[in-house]
């Protein structure tokens, strides 16, 4: 724990007691993913994570249902729950008043919570992000005694938050992806987030073997209509699928992006999914964000999720389904209007003689190796001469 101190500037407890660590995660695949190597990293004594419970929007309440009659001081780590765009202020206070009593660190990798993140005065905030790869391996680096198996649920934690530093980084492999997607079909269930946590810290590699099995139930959608670079899914998305059920689409289709609607039960509302195939965004940075792309189209929404796979709500199925037809086309058209950005360095005064010197250098170096290869060349044709001159020389004397 000493180690965790100095990396995070965490205080001990009141008279040299231990602090007990506990830590509280988003109910997807990243969101549980992250929540083990937290809990790792700081040998925590419990993790918690579910749906609806670690969402958002419940996130206040939640804390404050588990801890708020705790007898000791706690250190809670909240992870990968972004801010509460649809109540920021309350969400702050919430946790401002926690960290009244207990020690609260809150690490995240949502560009959304960044705005808010200087609001906090009492709770620890650690924004690391954008990468899903970056916030995972950071808290890997520092468990203790860490293991192949550790390294593999960070990969395969941002594997599910469709993180491009995946495929960048080489760490992507099929297999891992097929590890994800059993994962999420486990958290999905009720209290899956909770019980897949759960499993993890148990029993990790059983967990990796059973995700690996469950893979094959994500459902798929058929093909409406193709748009340029943009598939349109043909009717409702599955419930609960929609990213996943998109991005096959957009594998089958052979299209970087794709766009469909669906209805949420639990919400109770219709929303609006894009998202752009990630292994093209990895290698096709220079591709627009479907995020980008709707708040420029609907301003005044909120575009819920990562950038690379938003949602937005709609009033009705006929707006939904007029505004995935606005968004592929709006993406079909920036897509047209893209291209691959061209690099340019600045260099500043200072430097401009210091480099051109090491310049100038170089080609006096470049041009000295010529001159020399050159003198060796004519000692070299001399030689032939010579070698010549005593043959001919041998032949006339027979």
């Amino acid at each position: 724990m000493e180690k965790m101190s100095t990396q995070w500037g965490v205080s001990p407890a009141p008279s040299g007691q231990a602090m007990s660590t506990v830590v509280v995660g988003h109910f997807d695949v990243h969101g549980i993913s992250v929540a083990y190597l937290a809990a790792r990293a700081f040998n925590a004594v419990d993790a918690y994570a579910n749906y609806p419970a670690t969402s958002p929007e419940t996130l206040v309440q939640t804390l404050q249902n588990l801890f708020a009659a705790a007898p000791s001081r706690l250190r809670i780590v909240i992870v990968d729950i972004p801010v509460n765009l649809k109540d920021p202020a309350s969400f702050i206070q919430g946790l401002e008043n926690l960290a009244l009593r207990h020690e609260v660190l809150y690490f995240d990798h949502h560009e959304s919570s960044v705005p808010y993140l200087s609001m906090f005065q009492r709770v620890r905030t650690f924004y690391v992000g954008p990468s899903a790869l970056q916030m995972n391996m950071l808290l890997y680096n520092v468990i203790p005694e860490k293991t192949e198996i550790d390294r593999t649920i960070a990969v395969v934690g941002a594997i599910g938050d469709r993180d491009v530093e995946v495929v960048k980084q080489g760490l992507f492999s099929q297999d891992l992806q097929t590890i994800s997607d059993g994962l999420d079909a486990m958290v999905r269930e009720r209290d899956g987030a909770l019980n897949t946590l759960k499993s993890l810290l148990t029993d990790p590699l059983g967990t990796l073997e059973r995700a690996r099995a469950r893979a094959g139930e994500i459902p798929s959608v058929p093909l409406a209509q193709r748009i340029g670079p943009v598939a349109v899914a043909e009717g409702q998305l599955p419930a609960q699928w929609g990213p996943k059920t998109l991005e096959r689409l957009a594998f089958t289709s052979n299209t970087y992006y794709a766009v469909g609607y669906g209805y949420d039960e639990r919400s109770r509302t219709w929303n609006v999914r894009a998202i752009i195939r990630w292994d093209e965004e990895a290698r096709k940075p220079y591709l627009p964000k479907p995020g980008a792309i709707a708040r420029s189209l609907w301003p005044a929404r909120s575009i819920i999720g990562h950038p690379s796979a938003p949602s937005v709500a709609a009033a009705s199925e006929p707006e939904a389904r007029e505004m995935a037809l606005t968004w592929a086309r709006a993406i079909a058209d920036a897509v047209t209007k893209s291209a691959a950005p061209t690099v340019a360095t600045l260099i500043s005064e200072s430097k401009v003689g210091e480099m051109l010197a090491e310049i100038l250098y170089n080609i006096e170096r470049v041009l000295e190796e010529q001159k020399k290869m050159y003198s060796e060349y004519l000692d070299l044709k001399r030689q032939q001469v010579e070698l010549l001159k005593r043959a001919s020389g041998a032949r006339a004397a027979d």
